[in-house]
């Protein structure tokens, strides 16, 4: 589905699950438009791309969308087609933040004027800058896991934190895999646009690159964080494993004389030591306790207990 946002001097196209009469308009539209590049729209593709051509720059980029359902991060394409006095944008899935300031700018004369009054560059840093301060709120909603996480670990919940764990995990690496690749695209988008728009837009590209490098060093901090925060877990995990598996043992070792004792004195034998004595059964349950008595000392002496 195409929609067209015409301001003074910038038209926005935006295109929603694009088909073949979408590209067919933008061929007849904009006919500097390579049929290579149109023809990228259609399927969606897999990488981060910055391409520049005489009458425009081509971008492919990703947008980290969560899953509250599967609990996980995955990328949404993003396909973006920029000119002087022109804006294309093209995705499969609604991306929320391109959504709102595309209405902002199709309800709102006053933002039409301000976005859509410049160039096709300044449009652009602006849709860019708004999927930047959406995932820096997704970001936000990693930090406060990870602080959560910690906290329930040292309250001695560990066992319960190793889902929530390998989902933020995973979660993480998801969002660094989709955010990585956008480095070169940064770069290039500074160096490109600088070219195509003129000096007075780089101040607005280089600001975009380095919330990228800041993002990016968030997330190798959260990847660090929590890989540290599994390996605290695992091994506070294993610790009481251990305990459970000490205490069981010792318990068995005490255990060994009232079993071993009794056995022995139920032998049907003829010499069998102790019975027929005035309080012989007192005598054996005497020597059973010495025993687990003389165990227990012997483990507090080596301090196992």
């Amino acid at each position: 589905m195409l929609h067209v946002i015409k301001g003074s001097k910038v038209t926005w196209i935006d295109i929603s699950n694009p088909i073949k009469e979408d590209i067919e308009f933008l061929q007849n539209a904009y006919p500097s438009i390579h049929p290579l590049t149109l023809g990228e729209l259609i399927p969606p593709g897999w990488r981060v791309k910055a391409e520049a051509f005489p009458s425009y720059l081509f971008l492919i980029t990703y947008y980290p969308v969560y899953s509250k359902e599967h609990k996980h991060t995955r990328g949404r394409e993003l396909d973006i087609i920029v000119g002087k006095d022109f804006l294309i944008t093209s995705h499969y899935n609604s991306i929320v933040p391109l959504k709102a300031l595309f209405d902002k700018c199709n309800l709102y004369d006053e933002a039409k004027q301000e976005y859509l009054s410049s160039t096709g560059g300044y449009l652009l840093f602006h849709a860019l800058d708004q999927l930047k301060h959406s995932s820096l709120l997704k970001l936000d909603r990693i930090s406060k896991k990870l602080h959560l996480i910690e906290e329930q670990i040292f309250l001695g919940n560990d066992r319960e934190m190793l889902r929530e764990i390998s989902y933020t995990k995973a979660d993480i690496i998801n969002f660094w895999r989709i955010l990585h690749p956008q480095g070169d695209l940064f770069i290039s988008l500074k160096k490109e646009s600088v070219a195509f728009f003129g000096k007075e837009l780089e101040p607005y590209f280089t600001h975009l690159l380095g919330d990228w490098s800041q993002t990016h060093t968030d997330l190798e901090a959260y990847k660090e964080t929590i890989a540290s925060l599994e390996q605290t877990n695992n091994a506070l995990l294993a610790d009481k494993t251990n305990q459970i598996v000490k205490i069981l043992t010792i318990f068995s070792v005490i255990m060994f004389p009232l079993m071993v004792m009794p056995n022995l004195f139920g032998m049907n034998t003829h010499d069998l030591p102790l019975t027929g004595y005035t309080g012989d059964f007192w005598i054996i349950l005497g020597i059973i306790l010495s025993g687990i008595l003389a165990i227990i000392s012997y483990f507090k002496f080596k301090r196992w207990i």
